[in-house]
């Protein structure tokens, strides 16, 4: 298990009573804030991948909608753009955009738990450590970061 497993399972099953226009907010902002924190990416193809999911995302938030929508290009190109990835924590981030699209029952608590999941873990594959472990995780101010701003914004969408 990751720290941040251990860090947010209390909050997983709050998750759901969040409405559900401001789930797809607290994923947006995640979402943002991680591709700020993940630095440069140098794939132009995953970089613009990336920026324009975050794009719809913002648009679908300032819209007041509860999804987001992928128009079908981009659907389309995932699969080449995520396989032509080899970046470090690129494919974690992509997921989490592709996740907030392409969900089913729409961004449910636990599709947003997912989006979650997959922004730390993208974070933390870029950290570059040398084994994941709760340890060197704590270890890590990047690590401590994330989960801490993860939580702040979950708990403000829970009214704490």
């Amino acid at each position: 298990m990751l720290l941040w497993d251990y860090e947010m399972k209390p909050l997983r099953d709050e998750l759901p009573t969040i409405p559900p226009a401001r789930r797809l907010a607290v994923a947006v902002s995640v979402l943002d804030w991680t591709l700020q924190a993940a630095g440069e990416i140098e794939d132009a193809e995953v970089r613009s991948y990336l920026a324009e999911g975050l794009r719809i995302g913002h648009e679908s938030v300032r819209a007041g909608r509860d999804e987001m929508i992928l128009p079908e290009d981009m659907l389309d190109a995932y699969e080449d753009v995520y396989d032509s990835s080899d970046e470090p924590g690129t494919a974690h981030l992509m997921s989490a955009i592709l996740a907030c699209a392409d969900a089913l029952e729409g961004l449910t608590g636990e599709v947003l738990y997912g989006v979650l999941s997959s922004c730390y873990e993208g974070l933390l594959d870029r950290e570059g450590l040398p084994i994941w472990t709760v340890e060197a995780e704590r270890e890590n101010a990047r690590c401590l970061e994330t989960i801490a701003y993860q939580k702040r914004i979950v708990g403000e969408a829970l009214g704490r």
